[in-house]
């Protein structure tokens, strides 16, 4: 072993003239564990938090819409639409649309929502708000009376009273508002209840047949854009530019990230101050480990005397106390690791941790770890360990044999 690790190893392993100091170095490898733990979790918790809003928004909104500007209606079938999306490698599937306001009627009660027509295969295979049936299921078969079913929000449900199977009328706001126009209504029966955590969904948001959607708003073959899958959600803005590039007036792509900007904005904003707030006690451990390598010098001033005496040079003492530093910021940041790793397991696995959906749009506080938070963490731990251990090498470095040894 080596000599200089083998002193280090010692002098942190034997009992001191103060067993505070013992103490000091065991509450200085704690204190910097704890600081990696929180660091890692902050980070997972920034991460899984992100990832689970994306996957939600990604899950009901789609990875990628063609649709017409200004909600132009556009033609159900384009040739060279379709030839465009076909020769663009990366996606998985499509489906065409329609999305318009309405208003829907239970008994004497009325609340303004958004339709959204769909073929129910298409639902599955492009959306994934059918994972997300609370009650019921996602289905839009008609019922003997030959009324279709229709999937709503549970919020909305909530709010007028809904359960599975009553009976509701929905009407198109645009025929409704212009003179002359007869109105265009018909009657649905809530065949599910969603419920995604966002309430803007869950209190509008109204799945239906794509055929019974285009006859309730008057637009015989006619749709407002297609959904479209991508073999993953990153690669959407490159196909959206793509799609911008290759098609006319009036079409117009957005990906999911696009229409909800601010959002998204608003998470990578977030990160930096929560990060940098809690590195912080990351460096609070790492004064913990000076301070203790400190107290270590003053007390091990005779022994550094004789390990000059015997022919340690200055830089083999710097050599012992770097030494000393390194070992405190290995078991630091291992022990960092396990704390990590028991508290993600307990988090992932029985959700102690909960906050209020109504907020943050999921009842479990999410934890997403990546190895990069654990190599990225343990490295700067380590290194911040080193560099603690600077001065207080130094200091011992400097100490001469005869002054040390003179009353001894």
């Amino acid at each position: 072993m080596n000599p200089h690790v083998f002193i280090a190893r010692r002098h942190l392993k034997s009992r001191h003239a103060f067993n505070f100091i013992s103490f000091i170095s065991y509450l200085s490898i704690i204190g910097l564990g704890i600081g990696v733990t929180v660091l890692i979790l902050t980070l997972a918790v920034l991460n899984g938090f992100e990832n689970e809003v994306q996957r939600k928004i990604v899950s009901f909104d789609g990875h990628l819409r063609l649709k017409g500007l200004l909600g132009r209606p556009l033609p159900e079938s384009n040739d060279y639409v379709d030839s465009v999306l076909t020769a663009i490698p990366g996606i998985l599937d499509r489906a065409p649309y329609v999305r318009n306001a309405a208003m829907i009627r239970y008994k004497k009660r009325t609340e303004g929502v958004l339709i959204e027509g769909i073929w129910e295969d298409k639902v599955r295979s492009v959306l994934g708000i059918s994972g997300m049936i609370e009650s019921g299921e996602f289905s839009y078969i008609s019922d003997q009376e030959g009324d279709e079913g229709i999937v709503i929000g549970r919020d909305l449900a909530n709010n007028l009273g809904l359960s599975l199977g009553d009976k509701v009328t929905l009407f198109d706001l645009k025929a409704m508002a212009t003179p002359g126009l007869p109105p265009r209504l018909k009657r649905f029966y809530i065949s599910g209840i969603f419920s995604t955590g966002l309430h803007e969904y869950d209190d509008t948001m109204i799945y239906m047949n794509l055929a019974s959607a285009q006859e309730l708003f008057g637009l015989p073959n006619q749709i407002t854009g297609e959904i479209i899958k991508t073999i993953t959600a990153d690669r959407a803005d490159n196909i959206s530019s793509l799609l911008n590039e290759s098609v006319v007036y009036p079409y117009s792509s957005s990906t999911w990230k696009e229409r909800h900007f601010n959002l998204f904005s608003w998470l990578n904003i977030q990160k930096y101050p929560i990060t940098i707030i809690f590195a912080l006690i990351v460096l609070v451990a790492i004064v913990n480990v000076a301070s203790s390598l400190i107290m270590i010098v003053m007390e091990k001033t005779k022994d550094i005397g004789i390990l000059r005496t015997v022919g340690f040079t200055r830089k083999d003492i710097s050599r012992i106390f770097i030494s000393e530093g390194a070992i405190i910021g290995i078991l630091g940041v291992f022990l960092g690791f396990l704390l990590t790793c028991a508290v993600g397991f307990v988090q992932l696995k029985w959700g102690v941790l909960r906050i209020p959906e109504e907020i943050y749009f999921m009842q479990e506080l999410p934890i997403l770890f990546k190895s990069d938070y654990f190599i990225t963490v343990g490295l700067v731990g380590i290194a911040l360990a080193l560099l603690a251990t600077l001065y207080p090498a130094w200091k011992a470095s400097r100490l001469q044999p005869a002054e040390v040894l003179r009353y001894e």
